[in-house]
This record gives C-alpha cells, structure tokens and sequence, in this order.
C-alpha cells in the first residue's frame, strides 16, 4: 500500500466518511499528512482516536519538513558552519593554487554538515510536533501507554457501540413519533 498512497488515499478517506459505524483508531508511531486529515472527527463522528505514548503527530513528519519547508534554513546553517567556512577560506586566500583536493575536501564537507543540519532540523520539528501537541489541538482524544492498548481498545468499542445504539434508538423513535 506504501507506493499506492496517492491512488488509494482519496478511497481511504471515501470509506471513512461513508462507514456509519463507530471507528477506534491507535496511532502506534507516526500520524502524518493525509492520515492526519481522513482520520479526523470532522469527517467521521464516532471516532475514538488514541495514540500510543511517544508517538508523533503532524501534517508532515520532521525529516520532510526539513528537507522541504526548512531547506533555506539548512542551507544556510550549513554554509554558516565554521567547518565549511574555513574551507572556502582557505580556497578563497589562494584562488590560483587551490588544489582540487581542497575543493573535494570541502564538498565532502559540505556533504556532511548538511546532513547534521537537516538531522538538527528535524528533530526540532518532532520535537514541537509530538502527541501532546496532537491531543492539545483535538486531533487524538487520548494518550495511552503501550500495555493500555488492549484495555483501552476493548473500552473505546464499548463506549462507541452503546452510544451508536443510543443514537440508533434516538433515530428510530423520532422516527416513529413523526410518523404517527
């Protein structure tokens, strides 16, 4: 399913808003992008959403938000970074000699510090984007520890499907009395 994600997402979110029974939903590590948008209480009302503790929650996860939102961030982060900057010094006080070892030590280099600034960046990025922030803002009802999850699997169930028949009978009795 990982490489149909597009085809199949727009099906996915159809089925959710279509399914008329209660939905649990556990986040056991990461709730990102269109999951994020689908598995919500405005598509679908009866969902009970938990998310196993140290999960993360976000429109895009850290490592795409660095890579993406943040890259003239990263850039600049790493052209700023001494490592890099006494390289480019080095080949900038002597244009004429500078050794083609030089230039390969520094996109080496360059190479390297990138990688530690996107790695910086997208830590940040999980860090303000964790579960807590998710719960905070409506998007997963509960926290839950790893050992809780059956317990509260079989709870959210519970309490889903006798308020789905307390909204059926609800129904069915307006129903009734409008038609008398």
């Amino acid at each position: 399913m990982r490489t149909w994600q597009l085809e199949y997402g727009a099906e996915i979110g159809c089925a959710v808003t279509s399914f008329r029974d209660p939905i649990v939903l556990v986040v056991v590590s990461r709730y990102h992008g269109g999951a994020f948008v689908v598995f919500s209480k405005r598509l679908h009302q009866d969902m009970e959403t938990a998310a196993v503790a140290g999960s993360y929650a976000s429109v895009m996860g850290g490592a795409p938000a660095a890579a993406a939102v943040f890259a003239r961030e990263v850039s600049a982060g790493a052209e700023n970074d001494p490592r890099v900057t006494g390289i480019r010094a080095k080949l900038a006080a002597d244009p004429a000699n500078a050794h083609a070892e030089l230039r390969h030590q520094l996109a080496d280099v360059v190479r390297v510090v990138r990688a530690e600034k996107l790695k910086q960046v997208a830590d940040d990025f999980d860090s303000v984007h964790d579960i807590r922030r998710a719960l905070e803002a409506g998007s997963v009802d509960h926290i839950i520890q790893a050992a809780d999850l059956r317990p509260f699997i079989i709870g959210a169930l519970e309490r889903l499907v006798t308020g789905a028949t307390r909204a059926t009978r609800a129904i069915e009795r307006d129903s009734a009395q409008a038609a008398r």
